[in-house]
């Protein structure tokens, strides 16, 4: 019996060295195309029970990861806060409230970073419009009639400076860089209309952009291409700019143009529109504030009127890698320095980041991380450090949990237009990443072989288009999946 044994273990191992030699084989063949000769390219495979690495090429070499980066913060972030972690925005007074309903005092909004607050993308959540009549239904229902006071807008939770510092000026202005505040609301975006159906080098006209922000310019620097052009539009203006320039292209067409941009002070806006709404509701107040300081914050003696509790941490961090949601990454980010013990900033995250890794085992030498939605283009993780950490971090989550947090290949997300035909769909749990350039595919393949592996595939600097080079890296994931 043991040398039938020894025998079966021999045979078998066998096999699996072969299948491992077959999958390298592939992987270099799929990346000796010309369409990689000037680019830097790493992959790595890695045995998801055992820990080996079945295959890899420039594995330890660091690149760009762009949003596939993703994984770690949402991951690390459900073991740190822990999957009940909950964000909750207060309503809340001082002073003292009158018989007839009149508050001698202010009425305060005050933030905890929830970056769901407000949208319109998750069925949980109430959209903005709905939030304030919601507020001023809680407020009407306390029995306020009057606020002889200001609104005011507690963003202290965080206190720190809401983008990374090396965000690229010309993002700053768009939506999905609208950085991460102690109050978050509406995703911190607004929306801006253009008129598309002028002639190819005209300037279109504004028709509107929504939600009301007090104080916004605009300077409109847009340009009508032809129509089957792509969007080309960016906005310039980081936070706490109210003067923006927008400027590139759009194409010709019919009806509307539309281009997200983020709101330069979220706080400030929240203030302003419950005021707002709050003065439709015949609930008078004087005016409209936010604030910042925490040592100011606590100074302050308030009573709560309502409390609003965002989604499940779960169903933030699916969103956040299945639409790659900047804002979502960063506020979690943020939150896990703030619970532990620190100020709630990117840099005291990553610290935390780090700390966690390490005790994961996995290679902080192959990880440097600027902010937590790989939107930084000074981010640089190699391969081999993102397939390691989603290999570890299945110790500690199961892994039935973390694929229901990632897109699934040729079905939903970023994804859902890879592997069609192919019988690697919906076998390939992973997230997207993408920049001028850059490419990047991470996550689990359940392989034909039965065998479940944890992956990274990467490429900086190539020259052909961002739709040849999907195709390219499809075929790398489709070749793990076949003799993974």
């Amino acid at each position: 019996m043991r040398i039938f044994l020894l025998v079966f273990a021999v045979f078998f191992g066998h096999i699996s060295l072969a299948q491992s030699n077959k999958l390298q084989t592939r992987i270099n063949a799929a990346v000796a195309s010309s369409a990689f000769k000037h680019a830097n390219v790493g992959v790595s495979v890695i045995d998801l029970e055992t820990g080996s690495t079945l295959a890899g090429l420039n594995q330890n070499k660091v690149l760009v990861p762009a949003s596939s980066q993703k994984v770690i913060t949402t991951f690390a972030a459900l073991d740190i806060l822990g999957e009940d972690h909950e964000f909750v925005t207060t309503i809340a007074y001082d002073g003292a409230m009158q018989a007839d309903g009149t508050i001698e005092g202010n009425l305060y909004i005050i933030g905890q970073g929830d970056p769901t607050l407000g949208t319109s993308k998750l069925s949980e959540v109430l959209n903005f419009e709905k939030l304030m009549e919601t507020i001023v239904d809680e407020v009407e229902k306390f029995g306020i009639t009057c606020i002889d006071g200001n609104i005011i807008a507690d963003e202290s939770f965080l206190h720190s400076f809401p983008v990374c510092p090396s965000w690229q000026w010309n993002d700053l202005g768009n939506y999905y860089a609208a950085g991460a505040w102690g109050l978050n609301i509406n995703e911190n975006q607004y929306l801006v209309a253009f008129d598309k159906r002028g002639k190819v080098g005209t300037r279109p006209r504004v028709k509107y952009y929504t939600p009301e922000i007090p104080g916004l310019e605009f300077s409109n620097e847009i340009v009508v291409d032809s129509s089957n052009t792509k969007d080309n539009a960016y906005i310039f203006g980081g936070p706490n700019n109210y003067y923006k320039r927008i400027v590139g292209t759009i194409p010709a067409g019919e009806g509307n143009f539309y281009i997200k941009g983020s709101i330069p002070d979220p706080p400030y806006f929240a203030a302003f529109q419950l005021h707002q709404y709050l003065k439709k509701a015949k609930i008078p107040s004087s005016g409209y504030e936010s604030i910042y300081d925490p040592v100011e914050s606590k100074k302050l003696k308030r009573k709560i009127i309502a409390e609003i509790t965002s989604p499940e941490l779960k169903t933030i961090i699916r969103s956040a890698n299945l639409t790659s949601n900047n804002l979502y990454c960063e506020a979690l980010l943020k939150t896990i320095a703030k619970k532990k013990g620190h100020t709630g900033s990117g840099g005291h995250g990553l610290y935390e980041i780090n700390k966690f890794l390490r005790k994961l085992k996995v290679d902080t030498e192959g990880v440097h991380m600027e902010d937590g939605s790989g939107l930084s283009v000074r981010n640089n993780v190699s391969p081999e450090a993102l397939a390691s950490f989603l290999q570890k971090i299945t110790t500690k989550i199961d892994r039935e949990e973390i694929c229901k947090l990632l897109a699934v290949g040729g079905r939903n997300g970023t994804v859902a237009g890879l592997f069609k035909g192919s019988k690697a769909a919906g076998r390939v749990y992973l997230k997207s990443g993408s920049m001028n350039r850059i490419q990047s595919y991470t996550g689990y393949i359940h392989c034909k072989s039965g065998r479940w592996v944890s992956f990274a595939v990467m490429v900086n600097g190539y020259d052909i288009s961002a739709k040849a080079m999907r195709r390219k890296l499809e075929k790398v994931m489709t070749n793990i999946y076949l003799f993974g």
